[in-house]
């Protein structure tokens, strides 16, 4: 070999060495990372104004495959009690919802979160829904107020 070419490979080796010295790793990340290999949706409750906040939108109800298993707050989902899911309204909370359409109402009060279909605003228990409209309507029109 030729001792210009060994030459230059030292140097270029060289210097490459203290190039990659001069940079770090230690950089605080921003990314917010979750060990887990199912997706995460985080939900922060939002603190609505108890002054009887009306609302208008669509309601729905609970499929019987959720009868039994734990909700977002860790009760017992059970179709026969009076309750809902709503998205951002804090656990505990008393939710009146009327059935625009005939005027029927039912005091809920939200322990699970959803309805995660465009559209919907709140799921209810099937006992819940039954009490304002016909289940076999799916899907009612609905004036919901929060009390507390």
């Amino acid at each position: 070999m030729n001792w210009s070419v060994i030459r230059y490979w030292v140097l270029g080796t060289l210097a490459l060495i203290i190039a990659s010295g001069c940079t770090t790793t230690d950089q605080p990340s921003n990314r917010l990372t979750v060990d887990t290999k199912r997706p995460v949706l985080i939900i922060k409750p939002v603190e609505h104004k108890k002054s009887n906040k009306v609302i208008y939108g669509k309601a729905s109800f609970y499929a019987n495959m959720f009868q039994g298993r734990k909700t977002a707050n860790g009760q017992i989902f059970d179709q026969g009690k009076l309750t809902a899911a709503h998205r951002t309204l804090a656990f505990g909370t008393k939710v009146k919802v009327t059935n625009v359409s005939n005027n029927k109402s039912v005091i809920v009060t939200v322990n699970d979160r959803g309805p995660f279909v465009r559209g919907r605003m709140i799921d209810l228990s099937s006992s819940a829904f039954r009490a304002i409209g016909n289940t076999r309507s799916g899907v009612l029109n609905v004036k919901m107020e929060i009390l507390k």
